[in-house]
């Protein structure tokens, strides 16, 4: 099914919450918020990752967990968004809306397919 992006929002995940949920390690420290209109429904999906201070994806996380999350995100981005090795998520986040993703259903949910 296609969707497209209406809103995307670069944010620290501690303007998300007080307290780190269980599940982010340390080198979690940003959340790229989207909010996807397919047909009549609004999907909202969080990537948490960790974006350098030049704005790149950070390559190295503190643990598995943290570096699978980073890997999804950068196969999320390699497949939607641009193919460039060292993309400024940062500087051009705001070129993501209206860009054309995939969804497939799992368990009755739609998810991005990457």
């Amino acid at each position: 099914m296609k969707a497209i992006i209406k809103d995307v929002k670069l944010r620290s995940v501690f303007d998300l919450w007080a307290r780190k949920p269980q599940g982010l390690s340390l080198a979690d420290t940003d959340a790229i918020v989207l909010t996807i209109k397919a047909n009549s429904k609004t999907i909202s999906e969080t990537f948490y990752c960790r974006i350098t201070a030049n704005g790149t994806l950070a390559t190295a996380g503190a643990n598995k967990l943290s570096l699978r999350k980073q890997k999804t995100l950068q196969a999320f981005i390699n497949k939607y968004i641009s193919k460039e090795k060292n993309y400024n998520i940062r500087e051009r986040i705001n070129e993501w809306k209206g860009r054309t993703i995939e969804l497939i259903k799992c368990k009755g949910e739609e998810i991005i397919e990457l």
